[in-house]
């Protein structure tokens, strides 16, 4: 009987110089391409990483770029680097983006901020000042003597595509400020004697909603009018002269080294002006040809009527012009409607009132949003809700709907409600209850991306009986953040799909992706982030504003 003795353990060979047969054992990089490729597959980044400390030839192993490459592939395929891939230059420093990558992944499925960064601003101010932001509707959350906020303030800043666009408290400019380069562009916007209500980076234009300091004339005995204008600038990256390898180390994008800021043009949005109070609102949304504005205003009429005065209107701002309105206050320089931006589309109250989208005195309008051909017009109720703009008759749930409607051409409206259920006190949602709809995922409908516009926000209602605040959605990388408040609990979580998940929603045997792990951020991160309660970022970061006023960038 053969004994476990007698069993010759199988050893690796290597042929001396003298020709010679000696029964030394290969080390790990000297096997084929093939089977290191095997085994190496099998490691987690980390492990890859301490791999290049055990020896130079290690060393060598890890740190080559196909190698590297294979790394990202199998571990991060939906990373920005990768996305990224076509537009790089050929020859990518892969040992150098692989750890960063690593790193960056790391923390974020942690929940573990890399780095904290603190970011003085202009705060807004009651009074005539640099800043003075739209009120939000009079309406609040309250249960069993527990209060919470249901619409924040506009934050005095704004990001997109990792650009932060705010105002230097020292210095008083507005600036463009890269979070990847760490680079700060001066942006052409004057402030003096103007005072900022809203301004919103999107789709490459960043726009200011702006008002003279001083009023234009006289509403009545006790308000006065100021005049109200939006100027509009269009983004732009521009590459760098360097080809070499190396300007793509420390950024995700091929060459970027600058941004280009150009003034693209200006209108008024509204023909008279508007009061600098808390009683007279108006939402906007722009996407890079056209720019929405909802406007809400209490009837002064002394004929007696008592309904608030509603208009929609949707601008055509595609083609720049040189013509600033806020400089020919008489518009006796005002040059052809096709050379300036235009109205396409205005929709008066007793249109708004057949689409349904009138609001009254109980408004429960949220947002607006624009894609190519329509505007959508997001409402929201809940049955907690209190204050002068709450509803007289509650809804027995959290009541989310989407109404969109074509401004350019005749179509039909569309319309999307929520279909949660649930008794008195409780909202049940089958949307909710998964981040992979939100981030991209399977659950989503066949076609449909993520943060398409047309969908009901009922992400807000998700995890009941939290409320979501707001939350940073990457589709493409297939990551969110969220942050979630029950009145007196508050949770910031992450979402991170898992490695192999595609923008089609199956993994590579076809089969559909499993729930998307959560991970909740320290305590103290709330306090951090979501003194506005808005964060915005990707993969890379998330920005928000603290309780004393600062922005916070969190970088992972």
């Amino acid at each position: 009987m053969e004994t476990d003795a007698d069993i010759k353990r199988p050893c690796l060979f290597r042929q001396s110089g003298d020709g010679k047969t000696g029964k030394t054992t290969r080390d790990l990089t000297d096997l084929p391409s093939d089977v290191f490729l095997l085994i190496i597959s099998h490691l987690s980044p980390q492990d890859n990483i301490l791999c290049r400390r055990v020896s130079r030839a290690w060393l060598a192993a890890f740190t080559s770029d196909q190698i590297c490459r294979n790394f990202m592939r199998w571990h991060f395929p939906r990373c920005r680097e990768m996305r990224k891939l076509p537009d790089a230059p050929k020859q990518q420093q892969w040992a150098q983006i692989f750890p960063r990558v690593a790193q960056r992944y790391h923390h974020l499925r942690a929940a573990k901020p890399r780095l904290v960064e603190k970011i003085d601003v202009v705060q807004e101010t009651k009074q005539k000042g640099p800043h003075r932001g739209v009120e939000p509707w009079n309406r609040q959350l309250r249960f069993d003597k527990h209060n919470a906020e249901f619409q924040y303030r506009d934050p005095t800043w704004c990001v997109d595509d990792g650009v932060l666009v705010y105002q230097e408290s020292v210095s008083g400019r507005y600036v463009a400020y890269d979070l990847e380069t760490r680079h700060r562009f001066s942006i052409p916007f004057d402030g003096t004697d103007k005072t900022v209500r809203r301004l919103r980076l999107a789709y490459g234009v960043l726009i200011f909603e702006w008002c003279e300091r001083e009023p234009y004339h006289r509403l009545n005995d006790r308000e006065t009018v100021h005049r109200h204008f939006a100027t509009a600038f269009d983004v732009q990256r521009s590459s760098s002269r360097s080809s070499s390898p190396q300007a793509s180390i420390v950024r995700s994008v091929s060459s970027p080294s600058s941004w280009s800021i150009t003034f693209r043009s200006e209108w008024k949005i509204h023909f008279l002006g508007l009061p600098l109070n808390h009683h007279d609102r108006f939402f906007s949304a722009h996407t890079a040809t056209h720019y929405a504005l909802y406007l809400w205003q209490p009837n002064r009429s002394p004929w007696g009527e008592e309904d608030p005065l509603e208009q929609l209107t949707v601008w055509d701002i595609s083609f720049p012009s040189a013509y600033r309105p806020s400089l020919d206050p008489s518009g006796a320089n005002r040059p052809d409607p096709d050379l300036a931006p235009v109205v396409v589309r205005r929709f008066t109250w007793r249109e708004l009132e057949f689409l349904g989208l009138r609001q009254r005195h109980t408004p429960s309008l949220r947002e607006i949003l624009l894609d190519e051909r329509n505007i959508y017009v997001h409402d929201e109720d809940h049955r907690w809700l209190v204050g002068q703009h709450s509803p007289l008759s509650p809804p027995r749930h959290h009541h989310v709907r989407c109404t969109g409607v074509p401004f350019a051409g005749l179509g039909p409206r569309w319309l999307d409600e929520c279909c949660a259920d649930g008794d008195v006190h409780m909202s049940f949602c089958p949307r909710a209850g998964s981040a992979t709809a939100r981030v991209g995922g399977a659950r989503r409908p066949l076609g449909l991306e993520g943060t398409w516009p047309g969908r009901a926000p009922c992400w807000r209602h998700e995890e009941f009986p939290y409320l979501t605040v707001s939350d940073v959605v990457d589709p493409r990388a297939g990551i969110r953040v969220v942050a979630r408040q029950c009145f007196m609990m508050e949770a910031l979580s992450a979402f991170v799909l898992p490695k192999i998940s595609v923008e089609s929603g199956e993994d590579e045997g076809g089969e559909e992706e499993e729930e998307a792990p959560e991970v909740r951020f320290p305590d103290e991160m709330w306090a951090e982030l979501m003194g506005k309660g808005r964060i915005c970022g990707d993969e890379r970061w998330v920005v928000g504003e603290d309780r004393e006023g600062k922005i916070t960038v969190v970088r992972f």
